[in-house]
C-alpha cells in the first residue's frame, strides 16, 4: 500500500484551481492574480458630502464627470459619471475645499455594494478612494487647496 502522508519536505498535492473557490484569502492577502487599483481625474460634478453612518463611521461622498476621448464616445454619452467614497478622515479634510467644476485625481478600488429597501434591491459601483489630490481649481474655487 502506498504512502499517502505528506513528508515534512513535502506539501500534499492540491486540486488545480478550478475558478469557483470563493473563500476570501485571509489577513492582507490577495488571491495570486488578482488586483483592484483605479486611477481616475475627473471634474467634481457633486461636492463632497459627509454623513456619520449607525456604526459611527464618517463616510464622504461625491461625484467626478470624466471625459470619454471622441473614439470612446457613444451617441449621446460623452462623459462617464463616477460616485466616489471614502470612509479615510484624511480623503475627508482634503475634499473639504473641494468645489463644482475642480479637476481632481483619485486612486483606490472598485467596490460594488448591494442594499435591500421595501422598494426593492439595488447595487451600485463606486470608487473607494486610498488617495486623492486637486489637479486644478474652478474659476472663482478656493485656489488654496488646489494641492490636496
Amino acid at each position: 500500500m502506498p504512502d499517502t502522508t505528506a513528508s515534512p519536505t513535502t506539501a500534499p498535492a492540491t486540486a488545480p484551481a478550478t475558478g469557483t473557490d470563493r473563500r476570501p484569502v485571509g489577513g492582507n492577502e490577495r488571491a495570486p492574480g488578482h488586483r483592484n487599483e483605479v486611477v481616475v481625474a475627473g471634474r467634481i460634478t457633486g461636492e463632497p458630502a459627509v454623513r456619520e453612518l449607525a456604526s459611527g463611521d464618517r463616510l464622504t461622498t461625491w461625484r467626478i464627470s470624466i471625459s470619454r476621448t471622441p473614439a470612446e464616445q457613444r451617441p449621446n454619452q460623452y462623459v462617464d459619471p463616477i460616485t466616489c467614497v471614502s470612509f479615510q478622515k484624511a480623503v475627508e479634510e482634503r475634499t473639504r475645499a473641494w468645489r463644482i467644476g475642480d479637476v481632481v485625481q483619485v486612486s483606490g478600488m472598485l467596490r460594488r455594494r448591494f442594499w435591500r429597501s421595501p422598494k426593492g434591491s439595488g447595487s451600485v459601483v463606486e470608487i473607494e478612494a486610498r488617495t486623492v489630490q486637486r489637479v486644478s481649481a474652478a474659476s472663482g474655487s478656493d485656489p488654496a487647496g488646489s494641492r490636496s
